[in-house]
């Protein structure tokens, strides 16, 4: 049974496509997503969970 808080899994591997980059912007790749992407990275790094 997991305790409150600890993740789900201890390592995840993200696929990100270029679309998902693009943000509301017709093109190209919009710092505001990689922004939010690099926080969320972070945040699960910070608990231990393993990213590649």
């Amino acid at each position: 049974m997991q305790t409150a808080g600890a993740p789900r899994y201890r390592r995840v591997l993200l696929k990100l496509s270029g679309e998902a980059l693009m943000g509301e912007q017709p093109f190209g790749i919009d710092p505001a997503v990689i922004n939010r992407l690099g926080d969320d990275i972070q945040r699960l790094r910070d608990q231990g969970v393993e990213v590649a």
